[in-house]
């Protein structure tokens, strides 16, 4: 499938349940059904028994109709596991290709990043992989990948809360770049909403939608950015594509814009290791304590 025909909202898979994977099954028929076409998988999710049993969605509504994006996980000690990993993919559903290859996140990385992107791109070149996606990493690491091999896709964490990837410009460097962001963590699980901003509450209130309706209405529309949303809940899966049916005053869409969460601001990030507060945790703490 080509980038350009990516529904607005991805299909979110963390904690999609294989043990009861019949029941999740019907869910992703239906945002499928509904246009959700993006689908990013990762070895991580129970082990890799959520990716063996995407072999029967993807089967069931068609390969084709799909942009199957695979993270490359821990560990890479050596540059063959790029390509077992992904032959991982391929194997377990029955596919030639991915979409998108990208890694998950380099702290447990123990070969150069930069040859992993090498690695990828050659793979680009075979024809194992479509595109080449970045993920959880700063804007300094950003421009150096994209200094030696083609960058479609950027994944990263972004919500009301937790502007970090704007306010460091690598948005802006994503948009400059043809690189479409994909977002997780979109609603902080809905922890934004049970907060109860007072604007938020009123732009709810004045639409007549749900906070989390507003939000994904702003990410999507004022932000461009691709929200990945997990949900197995029919009617939830409903309320979130229906926050694409109505538009904002500029005023509102720009109170969006301008929120910062001071505290979640201050939280240094840890690019170096997996101790202290990575980039994929910043939308878990509870800035209440700080």
């Amino acid at each position: 499938m080509d980038k350009n025909n990516i529904f607005k909202i991805g299909i979110g898979t963390w904690k999609i349940d294989p043990d009861n994977f019949e029941n999740d099954l019907e869910a992703l028929k239906f945002s499928f059904d509904l246009g959700q076409n993006y689908l990013p998988l990762s070895m991580l999710y129970n082990n890799g028994k959520v990716v063996e049993k995407m072999h029967k969605f993807i089967k069931l509504v068609g390969r084709e109709n799909l942009f199957i994006c695979a993270n490359l996980e821990r560990y890479v000690e050596k540059i063959e596991d790029v390509e077992n990993q992904l032959n991982q993919y391929l194997n377990m559903l029955e596919l030639d290709y991915v979409d998108c290859f990208q890694i998950h996140t380099f702290a447990v990385c123990k070969i150069p990043m930069l040859d992993i992107y090498k690695e990828i791109n050659r793979l680009v070149e075979i024809g194992k992989v479509k595109y080449i996606g970045v993920s959880n990493v700063n804007l300094e690491q950003l421009k150096q990948i994209t200094n030696i091999v083609k960058i479609d896709f950027f994944e990263g964490v972004y919500n009301l809360d937790c502007k970090y990837y704007e306010n460091s410009g690598l948005i802006e460097y994503c948009n400059n770049h043809d690189i479409l962001f994909t977002a997780y963590q979109t609603l902080r699980r809905n922890k934004i909403a049970q907060k109860n901003y007072s604007f938020l509450v009123e732009l709810a209130d004045k639409y007549h939608k749900t906070q989390n309706q507003i939000m994904i209405n702003w990410i999507v529309k004022e932000k461009g950015i691709i929200p990945l949303i997990k949900s197995t809940n029919i009617s939830r899966i409903k309320e979130n594509l229906a926050a694409l049916d109505f538009e904002m005053e500029k005023a509102d869409y720009e109170l969006l814009n301008e929120f910062q969460n001071e505290k979640i601001n201050t939280i240094q990030i840890n690019w170096n290791d997996e101790s202290g507060i990575t980039i994929d945790q910043l939308p878990n703490q509870n800035e209440d304590n700080l």
